[in-house]
């Protein structure tokens, strides 16, 4: 967490509790989390606390590269710490109950290369796989 404090504040944001404490729900929420559930984890417990407030903090962590913004195809943006910079990684899907699960694979970097051959500069990409999760075929 000291470290994410390191970076808040290297970014050039102050740590307000408010900051802190989404920090804190992202850090041990084990898959991406949308505004909606940060928000319910906060009703009742934090006066100023409201979803446009999540919302902006979120926006200002993404912007910053403390967090990546996921978007699944379903409608709903969600958002996990990026833990190290310039390191990313894939998930999978299941199609039933809408679990994510971290694929720490991506070896894509030849085709990166051959894209900037191509001429284009700050390249990026998303790799996402769906399918039927183990819980959910039985």
């Amino acid at each position: 967490m000291e470290s994410l404090e390191e970076r808040v504040r290297g970014a050039g944001m102050k740590l307000t509790q408010q900051r802190q404490q989404i920090l804190k729900i992202l850090l041990h929420h084990p898959e991406p989390i949308s505004a909606d559930e940060i928000f319910k984890r906060f009703e009742g417990k934090s006066a100023g606390m409201d979803l446009v407030t999540i919302y902006r903090i979120l926006k200002k962590f993404e912007e910053a590269d403390l967090v990546s913004r996921l978007e699944f195809g379903d409608g709903v943006a969600r958002f996990e710490l990026a833990l190290e910079s310039g390191h990313h990684h894939h998930h999978v899907i299941c199609k039933i109950c809408q679990r994510v699960e971290p694929l720490h694979i991506c070896d894509l970097d030849p085709h990166i290369k051959m894209v900037e051959k191509m001429g284009y500069q700050q390249v990026t990409h998303r790799l996402d796989f769906f399918g039927v999760c183990s819980r959910c075929q039985s």
